[in-house]
């Protein structure tokens, strides 16, 4: 399988970053590192949550809210994300495969947005919206 990245821009309530970052298609939410939630000022939730890796490996964090989240120009406005500690192996990984070593972007947001991975292009695609 493919390696999927995309442009992704974070807006919180301090500031704001732009970059490349992985889309993970066996992640459901989008996982930022903490540094950055506090960087660009996310909301914390005050909720907890685990997730595991593909590698198995277990990720704890918080849920927040960062103020606008954009996926290939999609505006997603009020986007929740789980604030972790990413290791410095995983930040490491990140950067081999050039991406930003802070944002794993997960299928959740990009589908919000409209969007669908391509492994064979590399890139996110832009899909129509169904009302049934």
């Amino acid at each position: 399988m493919g390696i999927v990245r995309t442009r992704v821009s974070l807006k919180g309530m301090r500031g704001s970053k732009d970059c490349i970052a992985l889309v993970d298609t066996g992640a459901a939410m989008t996982v930022i590192d903490r540094s950055l939630a506090e960087n660009v000022g996310v909301t914390y939730t005050g909720r907890r949550r685990s997730l595991v890796s593909a590698t198995g490996h277990k990720l704890e964090g918080e849920v927040a809210i960062v103020r606008e989240l954009v996926v290939e120009d999609e505006v997603l406005d009020y986007e929740k994300v789980m604030v972790v500690e990413l290791s410095g192996d995983v930040r490491k990984v990140l950067r081999e495969i050039g991406v930003d070593d802070s944002v794993i972007i997960g299928l959740t947001t990009v589908e919000l947005a409209g969007l669908m991975p391509d492994t064979a292009t590399g890139r996110l695609k832009k899909v129509e919206t169904f009302l049934f």
